[in-house]
């Protein structure tokens, strides 16, 4: 079976495919609307008087997206299959004109991307031979998953517009590829190997594009970009979270239709020649290892989508010297699995966009879907909800010892910055540790709420696109360190850190924010029971909130609600192992931002927040 999310008459639908018996071309069929089409259908037909199908239970209806109807699990399927077989036998053998009220023709409609918002859009990196097979001073290849967190708005779906920004020397060379994605059917954590493939409802092809952007700014005046992992990962990951930039789809096709996912064949393509030929046996990494490590430590949920990088190539080239018209495109076809195809614009160039072109209000759907909606802004504090925050960004090394302590040399101009799943963030401070949590380093540190749609904005501007500002006790679990294998290379080493932090929760906010507030002078404390306590002051911080965000949004999009912490600062509580195994309190205290109690355990299924169902509006 294949789903689609389409947009007809600028409304959000979504559905399976029949092909129509009139020329085989791909239908999409609205299980909402042929549910409610049945009664009309039964009046005129007289397969009707001998039965009549009934797919949804009395008192349901259908979700209204794509992850609503995957949150339905395997019953949603198995509803969602017979109506299918329904559909596909009805249109070529009673009434093709009646089921046509419920059906759209693919090439009528604007394909979505077929999850368009996902909470989690993790694509692993350096998971190809290619990255370690010719190179002789490759001594371990790591086999714990790396990976990185893209942003919703970087999502577009079959035939959109992929945007290029800047002159010649800013956004070349551009890299491309596919990447088999999977998306998750079925909530879930502590998933083991065996088990993954039970929570997987389907794949769709991921295609990204990689601009340099982030590169040749921070390299214009010299070359830092080696200087340390965090700088290096601002400027390759962050091209990756640019707007508009990661294609995906056209279809789920449901995991039932693919009947060996290290099977497939793969090909990236450039105006229809192909580019490169790939196998997704080559990956290094599979579907279960990766299920199995982020579950460890974050909940996965339905419409959650994880891509396992490059097969071969990792990022072909796009130069300036190419043409870039409306004809010209890229592909990216995975057997099975369709074609999923971006126009490719550069629009400092050649902007070829039609006046009334729906892209001139944002590039990426997700930000239009809000502004058209009036959600593009928080018009208060009490709009803030910090269990469903979109993006929580993290800046690393801008605190004044960082050089000293990290290695990372003193940066004023381009914050290392990154994207972390928003479920790390949370308002409640019943905190409760994975299962898999060692030691745990205990830090305190500023935290900047956003309060619209930031893109592209100036320095003097940037404070009317701040909620307001907000501390986090950030916890770092410190067992990922036991998975690197050395010799390790330098972002096998710092990865980490980073995954530390990416727990369900593992960053508590306080519940004041205040808008307004002054990021100098004010004293931060934060003390853990029976283990230490911790004194130091705003004035730690290099970078303001407002340059920080400035600069970022000149390429990257946040959202309202989205969470960015300052970073940690250089004094931090380390709590050993048999303290964390037994649990813990504390309280953190910032000068005019409260103060926040805490209490946390690890993970013994008895203890804590308990997982609530999840609202479709919280996963959106």
């Amino acid at each position: 079976m294949k789903l689609a999310t389409f947009e007809q008459n600028k409304t959000e639908k979504w559905g399976f495919v029949i092909s129509d018996p009139e020329d085989q071309s791909d239908l999409i069929v609205v299980p909402q609307e042929l549910e409610a089409l049945i009664p009309q259908i039964a009046r005129f037909t007289s397969y009707f008087e001998l039965v009549t199908p009934k797919f949804i239970p009395d008192g349901q209806e259908w979700p209204e997206d794509m992850q609503g109807f995957l949150a339905m699990g395997e019953e949603g399927m198995e509803i969602l299959k017979r109506m299918e077989n329904f559909a596909a036998r009805f249109i070529s053998k009673q009434d093709g004109y009646l089921l046509r009220q419920c059906s759209y023709h693919r090439n009528e409609v604007h394909l979505k991307a077929p999850v368009p918002r996902p909470r989690l859009y993790w694509g692993l990196v350096q998971n190809s031979p290619a990255f370690f097979r010719n190179d002789p001073k490759r001594a371990v290849v790591q086999l714990y998953p790396q990976g990185h967190q893209r942003t919703q708005a970087c999502i577009i779906g079959d035939h959109d517009i992929a945007f290029l920004v800047g002159g010649k020397d800013d956004a070349f060379p551009v890299g491309f590829n596919i990447e088999l994605g999977v998306v998750i059917g079925k909530q879930g954590k502590y998933i083991e190997a065996k088990d993954a493939l039970d929570y997987i409802a389907g794949y769709t092809n991921v295609l990204e594009l990689t601009p340099r952007n982030w590169y040749n700014d921070i390299d214009r005046e010299k070359p830092r970009v080696e200087d340390d992992f965090f700088m290096a990962a601002t400027a390759s990951w962050n091209g990756k979270k640019m707007d508009a930039l990661a294609p995906m789809g056209p279809y789920i096709v449901t995991k039932d239709e693919i009947l060996n996912p290290y099977d497939l064949e793969s090909y990236t393509k450039q105006d229809g020649y192909v580019r490169d030929h790939g196998f997704s046996g080559q990956y290094i990494l599979g579907i279960e290892r990766a299920i199995e490590f982020f579950s460890s430590f974050g909940t996965l949920y339905p419409g959650d989508v994880i891509h396992l990088g490059a097969m071969q190539i990792d990022g072909l080239r796009l130069w300036s010297e190419y043409s870039y018209t409306p004809e010209n495109s890229v592909q990216g076809e995975i057997e099975g699995l369709g074609t999923v195809t971006a126009h490719v614009m550069w629009k400092d160039n050649y902007d070829w966009r039609q006046p009334d072109d729906e892209t001139y209000i944002h590039p990426a759907p997700a930000v239009r879907e809000l502004i058209n909606k009036g959600e593009d802004c928080l018009a208060d504090v009490k709009d803030f909800d910090p269990e469903a925050v979109r993006h929580f960004w993290i800046i690393f090394g801008n605190y004044d010892e960082a050089e000293k302590l990290e290695g990372m040399a003193r940066v004023e101009d381009i914050p290392r910055i990154l994207n972390n799943p928003g479920r790390a963030v949370t308002g409640n401070n019943h905190t409760v540790l994975s299962k898999r949590a060692t030691g745990i380093i205990a830090g305190l540190e500023l935290g900047v709420v956003i309060k619209k749609v930031t893109h592209q904005i100036a320095l003097e501007d940037i404070n009317d696109y701040i909620l307001g500002y907000t501390f986090i006790v950030s916890f770092t679990d410190t067992s990922f360190k036991e998975q690197v294998q050395g010799p390790a290379g330098r972002q096998e080493q710092q990865f980490p850190v980073l995954y530390g932090r990416w727990g369900d929760g593992y960053n508590v906010l306080a519940e004041q924010i205040e808008p307004g507030f002054s990021m100098k002078g004010h004293k931060m404390k934060l003390t853990i029971d029976g283990v230490g306590e911790v004194e130091t002051t705003t004035d730690e911080y290099i970078m303001s909130a407002e340059k920080a965000v400035s600069v970022a949004s000149k390429y990257v999009t946040f959202f309202p609600g989205d969470v960015i912490s300052m970073g940690r600062t250089a004094r931090r509580i380390e709590i050993p192992a048999e303290v964390v195994e037994k649990g813990f309190t504390g309280k953190a205290v910032v000068e005019g931002l409260g103060e926040l109690p805490l209490e946390v355990r690890k993970d013994d299924g008895t203890f804590g927040r308990t997982e609530r169902v999840v609202d479709i509006s919280d996963i959106n």
